[in-house]
């Protein structure tokens, strides 16, 4: 993210164009880093441009300043543009029976798209950062409850049970339990409460599953 920093200050307020060749020079990252990051960045709103000059624009602006003061609301605007990019629906797909390792998912989501094998891994990367998924210690990715899959009630045995408050349900609303809690449970949690919430539960399933 320091890069998108980076680019988002040089472009400015005024949100004037800049070259992704000068966000590389600036930030110390490669050419082809910056390029490839500038071009993703565009895909969900953050900049405006193409073929190596992009401009902040106001979205982009607001949410990289707020990364900088407030990291984790700042991950919650970021989740918004990212829910509109087509990796979404592709990850909720390829994670809807479970955790994947990192570099598989990533792989997976790449295909055949032009560039480096690594371009699918950045994705994940994105995705984590937007909330989407979380990536426990031994580099397997998890669906958030943010991307929509519902996985994980088969281990809702491994955790205790959530205090009675947090599992309060729609009225029509079918429960749905991720080690212990609910969706809306979940939703109902802070930003750092929920962050606390799926470390420890990424924990548990590491004992669980071996």
């Amino acid at each position: 993210m320091s890069l998108v920093i980076t680019a988002a200050r040089l472009s400015g307020p005024e949100r004037r164009t800049i070259s992704s060749a000068e966000v590389a020079v600036v930030d110390g990252s490669g050419t082809e880093t910056a390029a490839s990051t500038l071009r993703f960045v565009s895909s969900v709103g953050l900049f405006v441009g193409s073929r190596g000059r992009y401009a902040v624009t106001e979205a982009g602006w607001a949410i990289t300043r707020l990364f900088e003061d407030d990291e984790m609301h700042a991950r919650l605007q970021l989740q918004a543009l990212v829910l509109t990019h087509w990796s979404v629906p592709a990850a909720r797909e390829l994670l809807a029976d479970g955790p994947m390792p990192l570099d598989e998912l990533g792989r997976r989501l790449h295909g055949d798209l032009p560039g480096k094998p690594r371009r699918g891994v950045y994705l994940v990367e994105w995705l984590a950062l937007a909330l989407l998924v979380h990536r426990d210690r031994q580099n397997l990715v998890w669906p958030a409850p943010a991307l929509g899959t519902g996985v994980g009630s088969s281990l809702s045995a491994a955790a205790p049970a959530a205090p009675a408050a947090v599992h309060q349900e729609e009225p029509d609303e079918e429960p749905n339990y991720l080690m212990g809690w609910t969706n809306s449970g979940l939703r109902q949690l802070s930003p750092e409460r929920y962050c606390a919430v799926l470390d420890s539960m990424t924990e548990v399933a590491e004992l669980t599953l071996g």
